[in-house]
């Protein structure tokens, strides 16, 4: 019989108290949170027998150090992005993990949402994609006196809005679109006398000739984790906003009746009592089989029913419609 998992938690800030709270709700053992320093004086913890994986969750200049030895001790790691502070550290254990046999992710946690698992499985009802748009905006460091050790250069590296909060975006445009990044043009913003950039706008080239755009920034006043993401393609256009998880809108040209208004769709856990969605839910829910609100399986054929108005996902009704709406609906 397999034993249960068994998991360590390196880093005792902001990331591995959350990566020790999904643990515990996913009812997984682990160990820590731990210091990071302390483990790289004392690395015996992390060649515990008992230990299957490591989660590494330290500041970004531990990252290399600390997965390398996880590495080199036969587990499997769970690192916190950046992978390093510099390419030439992350290419060392990408080396190393192809070598050592193990599993090695990044926690690029975005990718998890239920409606990014629903836009990616529809992203090709919008046609051939031509541009991807977006922004992901913060107000944390606006002030002078907003201090945190991702501005050290010596400990976060020579990027931060880039590595901290433009690796998310960039993740979740290749992996909805299914296009890589090939070419990257930016200009970079400082306040404050920082050496690393508060803000920064993107332009990106894509495979296959697509075009992207991103302003980033974590000095944008009243924006506390706003992420959006939105593809254009050839038929339609789609785009998913952190602020609102548990909808995703979708919009198709105006001469395409069944699409010509944008549709809001909700997803739940098929458990879930309510046709509402749970606020909160889809943070600690992730399904690989896009479903509707109602839990019914989403299929192409339930996406070519003709509607006006809002739907579920499956093409049910959201709520009744004046006859005359409907009427008018069916006629177009």
């Amino acid at each position: 019989m397999e034993r249960d998992h068994h998991a360590l938690v390196i880093g005792s800030g902001h990331a591995g108290v959350k990566h020790a709270e999904a643990l515990d709700e996913l009812g997984i053992a682990f160990t820590g949170p731990l210091s990071a320093r302390r483990v790289m004086e004392d690395p015996r913890a992390l060649e515990d027998p008992a230990v299957d994986v490591v989660h590494v969750c330290a500041a970004n200049d531990l990252h290399v150090a600390l997965a390398g030895r996880a590495l080199r001790a036969g587990k499997d790691v769970v690192c916190e992005k950046p992978l390093a502070v510099d390419v030439r550290g992350a290419e060392e254990l990408v080396a190393l993990a192809g070598k050592s046999g193990r599993l090695a992710v990044l926690a690029y946690n975005y990718r998890f949402h239920p409606m990014v698992v629903e836009l990616a499985a529809r992203v090709a009802f919008l046609g051939p994609l031509h541009t991807a748009r977006g922004s992901f905006l913060q107000d944390w460091l606006l002030l002078a006196s907003d201090a945190n050790w991702r501005i050290d250069e010596a400990r976060g590296g020579a990027s931060r809005a880039i590595a901290d909060i433009g690796a998310h975006w960039l993740d979740l445009a290749e992996l909805v679109s299914g296009k890589r990044i090939v070419g990257v043009a930016a200009q970079l913003g400082r306040l404050h006398g920082r050496g690393t950039e508060d803000h920064a706008g993107l332009l990106l080239g894509f495979s296959d000739g697509m075009t992207g755009t991103l302003m980033l920034s974590q000095a944008a006043a009243g924006h506390r984790n706003d992420m959006e993401l939105s593809l254009d393609g050839a038929t339609g256009s789609a785009t998913w906003r952190h602020e609102r998880p548990t909808s995703c809108g979708w919009a198709r040209a105006a001469e395409m009746p069944s699409w010509s208004v944008a549709m809001t769709i909700c997803s739940r856990p098929p458990h879930a009592p309510s046709r509402r969605c749970p606020p909160g839910r889809t943070k600690r829910v992730a399904t690989s089989s896009p479903r509707c609100m109602r839990g019914c399986p989403v299929t192409s054929a339930s996406l070519r029913r003709r509607s006006r108005h809002s739907m579920t996902g499956c093409g049910t009704r959201a709520s009744p419609q004046p006859r005359s709406r409907a009427r008018r609906a069916r006629s177009g």
